[in-house]
C-alpha cells in the first residue's frame, strides 16, 4: 500500500520505548511497505562561558549524554531489526545527529520524501507530541501517530477504519491519502459530529458515501450530536467501535485558542486512542 515508510525514534532526553518500536514495525507490516528507521542522536551545542570550572563540568556532562544517546540509538536499531525479521518487514536504518531544538526540523525534512511517517506518542517521552506536530504541519506529508500500548500484532491489518468527516478540505485530503488503507478495511464507518462546526450538518456524509462506493468501499454513517469537547467525543466513539485506525484532517490553531476550545487534533496528539492517520 505504502512502499516507503519512515519511523522516527528518539534518544534524548527520553528514549523511544522498545514497545513503540515494535509497534511501528507491526504497523509497517500491515501497511505493506519497506520501513526506514531513523535513530536521532543528540548533539549538545557548546556553551561559551567565562567560568572555566562550570564550562568544564557542562562539557563533561554533555559528552556523557551524547555517548548515552549513541548507545540508545544502536539499541533502537537492534530492536527494530529483530522485530522486522520476525514480521517479514524490509528494514533500513539510518542515524542522524542533531541538536535537541532541531530534531523536529530533521524529521519533518526527511518525512517529505516518504509516503508516510510513523510517530509513536506515549507518556514516557515528553517530546513525542511536539515532534508529531512539527512533522504534521511542516512536512507536507501524512503522519500516522500511534500509542505505545497495547502491543500490536504484525500483519494484522486494519479491520475497522473510522473516517472523521466535517466536509473540510483537510478531512478530504486525509481520506484521499488514506484510501489504500480504507480499501483494505472490512468495516468503514464515517463519523460526523453534529453541531461541532457549521459545516458538519446532518446528511453531509452522503456524497462521501457515494465517492467511496466509486472506489469499491461501502461505508456506514454515524451522526452524533456533540455535547462535550469534540476530542473527547471522537475518542469515545473510536473506542466504542473498537477501531483499528482513525483517519482525520489535522487542524492548527493558535495555542491560546487551542487551550480554551480544545479540539480533535489536540486530543489525538495528547493521547491517540488507536493508530491515527493525520493529514494537514
Amino acid at each position: 500500500m505504502y512502499p516507503d515508510l519512515l519511523l522516527a525514534t528518539l534518544t534524548y532526553p527520553d528514549a523511544t520505548p522498545d514497545r513503540a518500536i515494535r509497534n511501528g514495525v507491526a504497523l509497517a507490516s500491515g501497511l505493506g511497505g519497506a520501513l526506514r528507521l531513523l535513530a536521532l542522536e543528540v548533539d549538545i551545542p557548546e556553551v561559551k562561558s567565562s567560568i572555566g570550572q562550570a564550562l568544564f563540568r557542562f562539557e563533561r556532562l554533555a559528552a556523557q549524554e551524547e555517548r548515552r544517546s549513541a548507545l540508545i540509538a544502536r539499541r533502537a536499531v537492534q530492536c527494530a531489526e529483530v522485530a522486522a525479521e520476525e514480521a517479514g518487514v524490509v528494514l533500513q536504518s539510518i542515524t542522524i545527529t542533531a541538536a535537541p531544538h532541531l530534531e523536529g526540523d530533521v524529521i519533518a525534512g526527511l518525512a517529505r520524501t516518504h509516503d508516510l511517517c510513523l510517530m509513536p506518542i506515549g507518556p514516557s517521552v515528553l517530546a513525542d507530541r511536539g515532534l508529531a506536530e512539527a512533522v504534521l504541519f511542516d512536512s507536507g506529508r501524512p503522519v500516522l501517530v500511534y500509542p505505545n500500548a497495547p502491543e500490536l500484532t504484525s500483519g494484522a491489518g486494519f479491520g475497522t477504519v473510522v473516517l472523521a468527516w466535517d466536509g473540510s478540505s483537510r478531512a478530504a485530503r486525509a481520506i484521499a491519502e488514506a484510501m489504500p488503507i480504507v480499501k483494505q478495511a472490512s468495516n468503514v464507518r464515517i463519523y460526523v459530529a453534529l453541531g461541532e462546526k457549521p459545516s458538519a450538518r446532518a446528511g453531509i456524509a452522503g456524497d462521501l458515501v457515494r465517492h467511496l462506493q466509486a472506489h469499491g468501499v461501502r461505508a456506514a454513517v454515524d451522526e452524533h450530536s456533540v455535547d462535550r469537547p469534540i476530542g473527547e467525543a471522537l475518542c469515545a466513539y473510536v473506542r466504542s467501535v473498537q477501531a483499528d485506525m482513525l483517519v482525520m484532517g489535522g487542524f492548527a490553531r493558535p495555542r491560546l485558542q487551542e487551550l480554551v476550545l480544545g479540539g480533535a487534533t489536540n486530543a489525538i496528539l495528547e493521547s491517540p486512542p488507536c493508530p491515527v492517520f493525520l493529514s494537514h
